[in-house]
Order: C-alpha cells, then structure tokens, then sequence
C-alpha cells in the first residue's frame, strides 16, 4: 500500500518553525532568509512578535545556539559545544584567544545586499557569503573572510586581517574597506608583473617636462566591496546593450571604438588627483631605539580627506570639484596624464625635513638612497589609478561650463589638448562608471 505524502515541509533550520506546502517552497524559503540572527529575520517578517512588557525587557534570552569560532559548525547547547572543542579542537572556551566583536555598520534596511561582484574578477554573485567563497576558492584574490566555509548557522562573519567578529557578511565587507582597504603590491612572485605595469604607465604617462617624477616608492591594490564593483559591472553591460540600440547603430561612430564599447565598455585607465588629510599608504617612520612604528593602511575619520572618502563610498559627482573651476560642468574629472593629476594632489605629508631624504620603503628601488635632493621639503604624493567606462566620448577643445550630462547619445567628455588645454582629461557623469583600482606612493619636483 503506497504511503500517504506528508502534507506539510517544515523548516530544516533548527530555530525556525514555519511549514510549508511543498518541498520546493521549503527549500527556497531556506536558502532566501539563510536564517539571520537565529530567526529575527521571520520575526520582523510576519510581524508575529507581541509588544514586551517592562520584567521582559530586562530579562536577556540565552542565544539559541552556540557557533563554534574554529570550524562551521554550531550547537544547540553550550556543553555541546564544549563537548566539540575538546574532541575535535582538543581546546576548551577558556583557552581560546578573546575575539574582538565590532558593531554593526549597515542599518536593517540595507541588508541583505543582493546581487554583488568580486573585485578581483568581476564575477557576479546572489550573496556575499557566496563571494567571499570564491575569494577563497579562486589563486591571488583578496580573501575577506577568515575562513572558506563560513559558519552557515549564524550570519557572525570573521574578518582575515584583524579576526574581528561582524554580525553579518555584509557588515564585514564593508569593515573590510574600512579598516583594510589596500594590500601592497610588491616586485616579488606574482605581484611582479602587476608592480611593472602600473608602475610603466605611470612612468610614460608623466608627459609634464616642467615638472620631474623622483620615484615611485609604493603601489597598492583596492578592495572595493561587492555592491560597488556590481554597480560598474552593471553600468558596462548597460554600454553593451546600447550599442546595440537602433538610435546607436545609426550613428557615425568609428568602427574601432564601437567594438571596444562591444566588448568592455571601452575601459580606460585614467588618474585621478585629490585632497589627502592623512598618512595613509606611508611607510612606518623610525621612532626611538630604532624601532618602526605602525603604517597606517585604514581609512581616517576626516571628512576633508577626499582620498578617504572615495575608498570608503566610492565617487560622487556632486562632491567632486567643490568650489573649483569645472571646465566641463559637474563631473567627475581624470586625466590620461598623470603629471596633470598630479597638480590636483594635496597631500602634507612630509618625507623628511632635510635638505636630503631616505627613503625606508621596502619597494622602492631607491633602497635608503639620497640622491633626491632639494633644497625644498620633500613630500609623499599619493594618486589615484582609476578604472573608468567611458563609453562614447564626446571630443571638443572649448569649454562648456553649462554641461551638467554628456551631450545626447554620448557617454563622457573628452577634453582634447588645444588653445584651451595643455594635456587631456575626462570626464564622467555617472557614479557607476569610475572605480579606484590601485594607489600609488610617489615623490616629485611639484
């Protein structure tokens, strides 16, 4: 005799008592809420929770279960979980290493963050714990999470760098940013051919005569969190669909620049000079006893520190260029030559205050030499290498201070050498379509 078919599919989560009708149903309601923070996410879903009276708000429940912080596994009891370090582990709670817990840096209604992309590759993913598996899974990516299988039984992520316990893998994402927004590209094992590329283009890129390039010292990678990197994926598949478009096919663009649009939205690497309030990216100074103190690779708290700020949010048009001549209406300005974008760098930190200064970078070619000397203070520059979109450009030599867009059917402006410019620079409109791809460290005559 056949059995009867279970009418209803309960939750697999050991919190959660929802049912359901089938079992399809069961398991897209399970991998949709992951179950975060033990249920809440159903709690403030349905709306089932009862106002609490005065003695409940005092009293604190016990957690309903006990993740462990060395494997992803979790336990519905504290013995149990005792139980699981000494037999797997062979530790116990209190020989375990205090982890230091951050707050939470998103509000409720930006979570969960849907739909985002690996820096590293540009590879799109339904969850961020879902990216920082690949980060794990894929040779030279940034890892943010401290381990490869996140514990799946709480949404308390660990970061890589700091061990720092965040409530959510969003939270760590964007703690990543904060806290550890570069990593330094060096001259050794795969780095090398990264360390000559950026280096090259900035070295050929500097077309300025009037102004003398010392040396590059340092040169580090961003880490821009998931949802950024989505966005300028997203804007590059929009390029792609417009070539596409009737309006687009009938213009006269050149064939060379509407296949580059084709294949990745004509991306381009221009530079991007800012304000910097802080010392982030220099090298540890030499303090007493010949001891190195401590580099400072996180982002500050100044709110003047463009540089900062940029890493942190990414670009906003509206806040580049503040009370500054905008030749081309406001938008966010690059240039192809890095000697212009260095006019636009305000940066104080000094290197030494000699009249011949050493250098203590341990990537700069110039090994402890002096032989920079000036008879002027010497200072760390820093410069941002931006990745940018740029689509169509419009091309012009005059000034057009009333853009507030591209001109229809264009993408960016192109502001090409002539009575009115002595080196290029571009301009973009959209937030989308500009990315901070790598830092670099230098000094120069300006």
């Amino acid at each position: 005799m056949a059995m009867a078919a279970c009418s209803t599919f309960a939750c697999r989560h050991p919190t959660c008592h929802l049912t359901f009708d089938t079992h399809a149903s069961m398991l897209q309601h399970y991998l949709d809420f992951s179950h975060a923070a033990g249920g809440t996410t159903h709690t403030i879903q349905h709306e089932h929770t009862a106002e609490k009276t005065a003695d409940e708000a005092d009293h604190v429940d016990p957690p309903e279960f006990y993740p462990c912080d060395l494997c992803p596994r979790y336990f519905k009891s504290a013995s149990a979980l005792c139980d699981h370090l000494r037999a797997f582990h062979l530790t116990t709670p209190d020989l375990l290493p205090p982890v230091p817990i951050a707050p939470a840096s998103l509000l409720p209604h930006q979570l969960p963050i849907p739909d985002v992309a690996c820096n590293d590759c540009g590879g799109t993913f339904k969850t961020t714990d879902a990216l920082h598996q690949h980060q794990w899974a894929t040779p030279y990516h940034t890892h943010v999470a401290a381990s490869r299988n996140p514990n799946l039984g709480t949404r308390a992520r660990i970061c890589s760098q700091c061990h720092t316990k965040l409530p959510s893998p969003e939270d760590l994402d964007q703690h990543f940013v904060e806290q550890h927004p570069l990593s330094e590209v060096s001259k050794q094992e795969h780095d090398e051919g990264t360390w000559h590329t950026v280096e090259g283009r900035f070295r050929v890129a500097w077309t300025k005569p009037t102004i003398q390039l010392y040396n590059v010292h340092r040169i580090f990678k961003v880490y821009n969190p998931g949802w950024r990197r989505k966005d300028f994926e997203d804007y590059r598949k929009e390029l792609k669909r417009q070539m596409s478009e009737p309006k687009m096919v009938k213009k006269d663009i050149p064939h060379e620049l509407r296949n580059k649009i084709r294949s990745d939205g004509n991306e381009l690497y221009r530079y991007h000079g800012t304000t910097v309030k802080c010392k982030l990216g220099r090298p540890a100074e030499k303090v007493v006893d010949g001891a190195e103190g401590q580099e400072a690779l996180s982002l500050c708290s100044d709110t003047e520190c463009s540089l900062c700020r940029i890493l942190e949010t990414g670009f906003t048009k509206e806040k580049c260029r503040i009370n500054s001549f905008q030749r081309y209406g406001k938008g966010i300005y690059c240039s192809g030559s890095s000697s212009k974008a260095s006019a636009y760098v305000k940066c104080n930190v000094l290197v030494e205050k000699q009249q011949n200064f050493n250098c203590f970078s341990i990537c700069c070619g110039c090994l402890g030499s002096s032989d920079h000397s000036s008879s002027e203070v010497n200072q760390y520059k820093v410069m941002m290498v931006c990745r940018v979109l740029a689509g169509r450009p419009y091309h012009t030599t005059r000034n057009l201070q009333h853009l507030k867009g591209p001109p229809d059917g264009f993408h960016s402006v192109q502001g090409d050498p002539g009575e009115k410019l002595n080196y290029d620079e571009l301009v973009i409109y959209n937030d989308c379509a500009i990315l901070p791809a790598y830092i670099i460290l230098y000094t120069s005559s300006d």
